[in-house]
């Protein structure tokens, strides 16, 4: 497996996620189809949560971006009838990775990085990856990564207002060390 690095998103990104932009999955749920500038804006602020730039260990450009919703900007998943009290407080996990990048284990490696480094500071007990039931890859990441699978699965409404399928995995983070 490459080894990737995780980093914070910077203005001049906008090249190399352009790729995603016509991304036939991703904007179902994403704003980057739409609006570019303003995502890339959002994920630099970082104000709903942790974003990071995918990239492989030495080489600066983006492959893809794993992010946490925290509580208060996550969908509906985060407190869906698959949560148990226990899982809360819940973030939301999201991944993608650009068409060349995919296939290599990237995304493996990112989350656990993001969950280890990053996700471990903001006291989240678990994280919620609500994933669409065709979508094969983020399925086995999910099990892969050890995240539970869960009943029931859910129904989502996507920013061009088709019901989509979803199941729900729920990631228990693991507590943050002492230093």
């Amino acid at each position: 497996m490459e080894a990737v690095r995780l980093r914070p998103w910077r203005p001049s990104d906008a090249g190399d996620v352009a790729a995603m932009v016509d991304d036939e999955h991703l904007g179902h749920w994403s704003m980057l189809p739409r609006d570019p500038e303003g995502w890339l804006r959002r994920e630099v602020a970082q104000d709903r949560g942790p974003s990071r730039a995918i990239c492989l260990a030495d080489d600066d450009r983006v492959l893809g971006t794993v992010t946490v919703r925290l509580p208060e900007f996550a969908s509906e998943a985060v407190r869906c009838a698959a949560m148990c009290a226990s899982d809360q407080p819940a973030g939301e996990l999201s991944y993608w990775l650009v068409p060349r990048a995919r296939g290599r284990g990237l995304a493996y490696a990112a989350v656990r990085m993001m969950v280890g480094a990053v996700v471990a500071g903001t006291g989240l007990r678990s994280l919620v990856l609500d994933i669409e039931t065709g979508n094969t890859a983020s399925l086995r990441l999910a099990e892969r990564l050890g995240a539970e699978r869960r009943e029931p699965a859910r129904v989502e409404v996507d920013r061009s207002g088709t019901p989509r399928s979803l199941v729900v995995h729920v990631l228990a983070v693991p507590p943050r060390r002492p230093d």
